[in-house]
């Protein structure tokens, strides 16, 4: 078997497909909402939660000092403060981050019509463990 051959019998599967159109078109999507929240917060028209004039003193500081000067919460509580220009930006931030828990529940599903369950149970643990991970029950005091 030559190489040209080998090439010609490679197919991804439906699945696969799926999943990197999924991928591909959330990129977009989050690409998209990183520049019209950052453009909301560039051209003033959501005030920013700490004062451009503050951020070079903060800037040399730790991200603890940054949080208590903008009464900040540790973990998911950002949300509460969206409609701050500087913290409206987290939003393209964290549907990028949750993209590929997103991208494997599609996987899981078109498995799942597939009738491939291990696999499936997989791509499901997998949600599990990132969802587990990203929900901030595991803090160890790191960073």
């Amino acid at each position: 078997m030559n190489g040209q051959n080998l090439h010609q019998e490679i197919k991804a599967s439906p699945a696969q497909i799926h999943y990197a159109n999924t991928l591909f078109y959330g990129a977009l999507i989050g690409f998209v909402l990183l520049l019209v929240t950052y453009s909301l917060y560039v051209f003033g028209i959501l005030m920013p939660l700490i004062p451009l004039e503050e951020l070079p003193k903060l800037w040399v500081q730790s991200a603890q000092s940054y949080r208590e000067a903008g009464g900040i919460p540790q973990g998911w509580g950002w949300l509460a403060l969206v409609s701050k220009g500087d913290m409206s930006n987290f939003l393209g931030i964290a549907f990028l981050a949750s993209l590929t828990i997103i991208c494997f529940l599609q996987l899981a599903w078109n498995l799942a019509k597939t009738r491939q369950w291990i696999m499936m149970t997989i791509a499901l643990l997998e949600v599990l463990v990132l969802c587990l991970a990203a929900s901030g029950i595991l803090v160890s005091g790191g960073h």
